[in-house]
């Protein structure tokens, strides 16, 4: 997400204010550079979908989760369509209570409601004792929620590597197992066993997400579901449908009606909360 000039002295302040809260809206695709910030960053996006890569992995963050950057990891964060949300940058004391690694918290209707309120307080102000209690309410509620990590971990070996970063860069690869074991001079058990080791997914499991996070890509920009079925190498737009649903609980087409109803619904409770304001 894109920061205001304005702000960023006081972002990269390690004795500022407990927390800066932002409205952020691009509309036009993020350029994806490395980035590191001392504050930790929870980011809801009320639109479009964005991809975030560290050193650990991958993930694709939508409106239905809340994201969490802790403090001092580097990464780099692409877009797909326009996309809006809100940024809450944590000064590295307030972070203890959240996990050292980047994850995605299940967005319940509390938790975003609290990260849409942050939005009126003074940016630049010490916490009053009122919000610091509803600050703690947000991460008392996000300590109750789900998880989702990276969904496209890195392995380290680096001949692992070099197969995951060619799958990523043409996820429709029909190379079989073997064929990827010779493509990176290693053993074809070896390669299984290590995949698992060092992802904790086996080698199809990873391959799988890799074209579910390209099609979740190219989904977010509007591209048709047989286009980015064909375009990925399954046989039929059916196939793809199904891996969506084992992976996602969902079709294409409910998975993004949900995040426009996500959408909607957020919009609303925005406005009533502004509507109850003093």
């Amino acid at each position: 997400m894109s920061i205001p000039e304005s702000l960023l002295a006081l972002i990269h302040d390690p004795q500022g204010p407990e927390l800066i809260a932002l409205r952020v809206r691009n509309d036009v695709p993020l350029d994806n550079s490395d980035q590191r910030l001392p504050r930790g960053v929870l980011f809801l996006l009320s639109e479009g979908l964005v991809a975030v890569q560290t050193s650990r992995g991958r993930m694709i963050a939508g409106p239905r989760s809340i994201g969490w950057m802790p403090p001092h990891e580097a990464h780099a964060v692409q877009s797909f369509g326009p996309t809006a949300g809100v940024g809450l940058f944590l000064a590295e004391r307030c972070c203890s209570e959240l996990p050292p690694h980047p994850v995605q918290f299940e967005a319940s209707a509390l938790a975003s409601l609290l990260v849409q309120r942050t939005l009126d307080w003074p940016v630049g102000e010490a916490l009053d004792e009122a919000r610091r209690r509803l600050l703690q309410v947000l991460l008392d509620e996000l300590g109750q929620a789900g998880t989702q990590s990276l969904q496209l971990p890195w392995p380290r070996d680096e001949r692992l590597l070099v197969v995951a970063r060619a799958l990523l860069a043409n996820p429709a690869s029909s190379r079989r197992l073997e064929q990827w074991a010779r493509f990176a001079d290693i053993s074809a058990r070896t390669l299984s066993r290590k995949f698992v080791e060092e992802t904790g997914m086996s080698f199809g499991q990873w391959r799988q997400w890799a074209r579910l996070t390209q099609a979740l890509e190219w989904l977010a920009t509007g591209q048709a579901v047989k286009h980015v079925a064909l375009s990925l190498g399954y046989d039929s737009v059916s196939a793809f449908i199904k891996a969506f649903r084992l992976a996602l609980g969902t079709t294409p087409a409910a998975y993004f009606g949900a995040m426009r109803r996500a959408n909607a619904s957020r919009t609303q409770l925005a406005a009533q909360s502004a509507l109850e304001e003093p």
